[in-house]
């Protein structure tokens, strides 16, 4: 298995468990969803790659429930889990063949955040904030598309340009290829040696304003930066003639969403609520306003 897990990203982890421990005495907190969409494409681990490959982003989604404590000065401590659709798309051959593929996975992420005040109207305050963590994706399954292609000299110009010809879908087998005489298949990716567990970096920034007394709607622009290579060089196989990949890439991932989140008030004996009653006797404007910080 190839890993590619570094210092920083250690220390990050560290810093946001600590932060959990906190956890314990927190008693306000919040719930919602989360939905959005992804641009992601793969980096390869090694610059001499780039000559042979050429990378595209690729268009993807996702949604998740999350979890927001609300931590002292303005921190708070989020946990998200879901699930997103990404892929990767290269080409390869000279630029002639190429390979979308498809990848679907679960998803984990735990996130420190600080905000501070914004003030959309003069009784309207939300919060701006910027949040940084770990994330774990589990990669399920996945499938794709090949074009090949050719060359050619136009004979008007006498440039040699790509001719684009047939296509076939695949999809993808967590195996080695099989030996004779059980032969491959051609709509079959075989991936051997993979890394189902994709470790990365979240860094976020993103503004918040509150709809009723205790909802709120989050918008937030998040990078995702992928520290665990898919494979190796030769992880990937399919059978036909001139097929080639690299799996020794992890993935750079842009994510833009919209969060839903209902505050609640944890009391001690009690599950947690969040009533009229609860609001009115802890000053109502100053408790909304500093949950989700």
């Amino acid at each position: 298995m190839t890993r590619n897990i570094n210092h920083t990203y250690i220390l990050i982890l560290l810093v946001v468990f600590l932060s959990g421990t906190q956890l314990a005495y927190s008693q306000k907190f919040a719930v919602g969803i989360k939905a959005g969409a992804t641009v992601s494409k793969s980096s390869f681990g090694d610059k001499d790659d780039n000559d042979d490959f050429t990378n595209s982003w690729v268009p993807g989604y996702f949604g998740a429930g999350l979890v927001n404590f609300q931590l002292k000065n303005n921190f708070s401590f989020q946990t998200e889990a879901g699930y997103s659709k990404r892929g990767r798309k290269i080409e390869f051959n000279e630029g002639t063949w190429d390979n979308n593929a498809t990848y679907h996975f679960l998803d984990a992420s735990m996130m420190l955040r600080k905000s501070y005040p914004l003030k959309w109207s003069s009784n309207v305050k939300g919060t701006w904030f910027f949040n940084v963590g770990p994330k774990v994706s589990y990669w399920l399954n996945g499938k794709g598309v090949v074009t090949t292609g050719g060359t050619y000299v136009d004979p008007d110009d006498g440039r040699t340009k790509i001719s684009k010809g047939g296509s076939y879908d695949y999809s993808i087998k967590f195996e080695k290829e099989p030996a004779e005489p059980d032969a491959p298949d051609f709509n079959t990716m075989y991936l051997s040696d993979v890394n189902r567990w994709l470790f990365g970096l979240d860094f976020g920034i993103g503004v918040d304003a509150p709809t009723l007394a205790l909802q709120r709607f989050i918008v937030e622009l998040r990078f995702t930066s992928g520290h665990t290579f898919y494979g190796g060089r030769n992880s990937a196989f399919n059978r036909t003639l001139g097929f080639t990949d690299n799996l020794r890439a992890n993935e750079k991932i842009f994510s833009l969403s919209i969060d839903y989140a209902i505050n609640r008030v944890y009391r001690e004996g009690q599950k947690g609520k969040s009533t009229k009653r609860d609001v009115k006797k802890s000053k109502p404007r100053k408790n909304i306003d500093s949950l989700l910080h």
